[in-house]
């Protein structure tokens, strides 16, 4: 535990572990607003080097719309000068716009669209294989599978490599031991060396190898450059998705009556996708401080990290009245799950392809199921992505 500085007043430090916090251990979201509830709006943490952590969604918005202000420039709690860069994540205006403008191009709908063939076949593949069988653990055969195939083909990473990979994310998003992290990252890069060597070699219809080819700014992107899009690319195809899957389904396999009404409203999908996003957004988002600065009443420092818990976007009730119950019919619906302000993540219309196809094919293979009672549940995890490691289900005869 670090020691509080002397500009952090002391009715502002409240310990909090945003990887292995006990308020956590059992379920994310409903210890995230217990801590709202007991913690200030913005506080200090000596956890990890000593850190803030923002829960307010005014304040967040703040941070994450004032970029001048709140760097992207260090994504790691605590801050390692050598960790790897993510282009365009890890870059601020007006550098930042410059290469998403880039990335935005293999991202929009219209370019994605023809992805939908390869989702609906890795769907019906990891279905039929649980044909016959009466449980499942829907993260191992399902979650963990079916964003990882579908995004490894898109951008050219080795199918037959799907589980190394999966391994090597799920080994970096799960350590709280900063060393152990970096030692995750050196091996990702290295599998991206080789990976883009290759690419370049001898490119492929998959987004590396346009990258490789493209025009930015009147020249090629650099070697270190195309790793550094490499690296955020492999990080966020490979986990997000999975975990936006099992909260959704853990929450369906509790819900029979809105099982039931997406399978006899299948069009409602696309309004379940966003309403289970909402309800369950799980990433973190850290951002550095530039410059000495106010925020919620307290003083910070040019160097300060600050965490923004954006779950607690979505859980906010005044923003989404009744936050906790799953509504299709809600009129509006604020959640901060692909983010907010200039780095919306750009994977979201590949994101919802695949979840909005995942929800309406399982239902029509299991109209029912449930979450097996005679599992222990697993403990969930916390981090930059927040996510449950196991969900065993039991499937209907």
């Amino acid at each position: 535990m670090a020691e509080v500085p002397a500009h952090v007043p002391a009715d502002r430090v409240y310990p909090f572990d945003y990887h292995n916090d006990p308020l956590i251990s059992e379920d994310i979201h409903d210890g995230l607003l217990r801590l709202r509830q007991d913690a200030p709006p913005i506080f200090w943490t000596p956890a990890h080097g000593g850190h803030w952590i923002v829960s307010d969604t005014d304040l967040m918005v703040s941070v994450l719309k004032t970029p001048a202000i709140y760097s992207s420039r260090q994504l790691q709690i605590p801050p390692r000068e050598d960790a790897p860069r993510m282009i365009p994540e890890s870059l601020d205006p007006p550098e930042h716009l410059l290469y998403r403008r880039l990335m935005m191009e293999y991202f929009e709908k219209s370019r994605i669209a023809h992805l939908q063939a390869r989702v609906n076949f890795w769907t019906d593949t990891l279905l039929a294989d649980l044909e016959g069988k009466a449980e499942c653990d829907f993260v191992e055969v399902v979650a963990s599978r079916l964003p990882v195939y579908v995004f490894m083909e898109f951008a050219g990473f080795p199918l037959e490599r799907a589980d190394d990979f999966r391994s090597l994310v799920d080994g970096m998003f799960r350590s709280s031991d900063p060393a152990q992290r970096q030692n995750y990252a050196m091996q990702i890069m290295g599998e991206l060396q080789q990976l883009i060597t290759a690419r370049m070699a001898e490119p492929k219809d998959d987004i590396l190898s346009k990258l490789i080819e493209a025009d930015f700014q009147g020249r090629k992107l650099t070697f270190e450059e195309l790793m550094s899009i490499g690296f955020l690319l492999f990080l966020a195809g490979l986990d997000t998705v999975t975990n936006a899957m099992t909260f959704g389904i853990r929450h369906l396999a509790r819900d029979g009556a809105l099982r039931a009404r997406l399978r006899d409203n299948p069009d409602r999908i696309p309004d379940a996708v966003e309403e289970l996003l909402r309800r369950y957004t799980f990433p973190t988002l850290p951002r550095q401080v530039t410059q000495d600065t106010e925020l919620g009443g307290v003083s910070l420092k040019a160097g300060d990290m600050i965490l923004c818990l954006i779950a607690l976007a979505g859980l906010d009730e005044t923003l989404n009245p009744d936050a906790l119950s799953v509504d299709l019919d809600r009129e509006k619906r604020t959640h901060f799950a692909f983010g907010t302000g200039g780095h919306t993540c750009l994977g979201r219309h590949l994101a919802k392809m695949e979840l909005e196809t995942l929800y309406r094919r399982w239902l029509e293979v299991f109209p029912d199921f449930e979450i097996d009672p005679s599992r222990k549940a697993a403990a969930p995890r916390g981090g930059a992505v927040m996510g449950i490691p196991e969900l065993w289900l039991r499937l209907p005869a």
